[in-house]
């Protein structure tokens, strides 16, 4: 399976959390992006593509008219007539009707809605440009364009935000009946405002939280079956699954990574320096590694490991020293085994990253 990430870099504005590389929209600088991009596609045109992912920043900051340029254009590029999955990132204030129309002709069967808090307090604390009536009125227009796949993106642990306030979120967010939720915490990153500002979070606070969203999710009939991430049944993502199973992967457009032949590569962090590259027919990939044994091997564990359902087969701990941490782990009851697939126990979601950097 390989999937394919388009990554689009603009944003209105910039979020007081995000430390993802973007930049300020601009048209005229977007349709020098997609025309370079567009002939950095070129060069992975015979790749066989099962899903397409197109993230970002803000996807949906485009115009219709740069939007039926990229998509269409990708439909000549490439043959996409195998994709299983085609995933949209938008942000509530930047989408419209005709949008959305154009991508649900176009072939896009899956929506990624940044949403982040049904509070319009928290969101204006978020930086976030939109409220919640924006984020229904755009949730229905989806519905009405028979969008029936949609992903919702919430955050939670924000200074302040108790458990009970939490509680009543998840509760308003069910009355949507999304077919995917993904929840992550707050996190106070350096080359963000809230670094700058001093935010301070509460680990605790977000574990509790953490453990009652998944209560109530789970009794809901959700899978949760990625770390961060739940689904009704056959609803998991399945080009971000396929990047937990660490399948290959193309990755397009500034700032952007690609996993292809055991080597993993990333392009130049700077829309005009793409962009110029791309023009002079030059490599854009500024950073690249040969993915060895060793290599390949941590990795699958680590990120097989997400996948609280899935797990991993037992023979991806072949190695003796990651064997003998499998047995430690199974011991201290951290992992545990069925059916002779690995996975971690849920009561210790909220560590993973201790468990699996014991296997690096």
């Amino acid at each position: 399976m390989r999937g394919l990430y388009i990554h689009v870099p603009f944003c209105i504005q910039k979020c007081l959390y995000c430390n993802f590389f973007s930049v300020q929209y601009n048209d005229i600088l977007a349709d020098k992006y997609i025309y370079a991009l567009l002939k950095h596609a070129v060069k992975f045109k015979d790749k066989k593509i099962d899903s397409v992912y197109i993230g970002g920043g803000t996807p949906s900051v485009l115009s219709l008219r740069q939007l039926q340029k990229l998509l269409q254009s990708l439909y000549k590029i490439f043959d996409l007539s195998r994709v299983l999955e085609f995933t949209f990132e938008l942000n509530p204030e930047s989408v419209s009707k005709e949008k959305l129309h154009f991508l649900k002709e176009i072939g896009v069967n899956r929506l990624s809605v940044g949403l982040q808090s049904v509070d319009d307090m928290s969101l204006k604390f978020l930086g976030r440009i939109h409220d919640f009536k924006t984020f229904c009125d755009v949730y229905d227009i989806a519905r009405k364009e028979s969008f029936d796949n949609i992903n919702i993106d919430l955050m939670y642990g924000l200074p302040g935000q108790k458990l009970e306030d939490w509680e009543q979120i998840i509760k308003k967010i069910l009355i949507f009946n999304s077919e995917h939720l993904s929840l992550y915490p707050l996190s106070v990153e350096e080359d963000t405002q809230f670094y700058r500002s001093n935010v301070i979070v509460c680990d605790d606070v977000q574990r509790n939280m953490y453990d009652r969203a998944t209560e109530i999710l789970t009794s809901k009939g959700y899978i949760h079956y990625e770390i961060s991430n739940w689904s009704k049944q056959n609803r998991e993502s399945f080009h971000n699954t396929n990047y937990w199973r660490n399948f290959e992967y193309i990755g397009l457009g500034a700032g952007s990574a690609g996993y292809l032949e055991r080597k993993r590569y990333k392009n130049v962090e700077d829309v005009s320096r793409y962009i110029g590259l791309l023009k002079n027919g030059c490599n854009a990939e500024i950073e690249n590694e040969y993915i060895n044994d060793r290599i390949y091997s941590v990795e699958t564990i680590i990120l097989g490991l997400r996948l609280l359902d899935e797990g991993l087969d037992v023979s991806c701990f072949k190695k003796p020293e990651h064997y003998n941490i499998l047995l430690r782990c199974l011991k201290d009851k951290t992992l545990k085994i069925k059916d002779g697939k690995i996975k971690l126990a849920k009561k210790y979601v909220f560590v993973f990253n201790q468990i699996a950097s014991k296997f690096t």
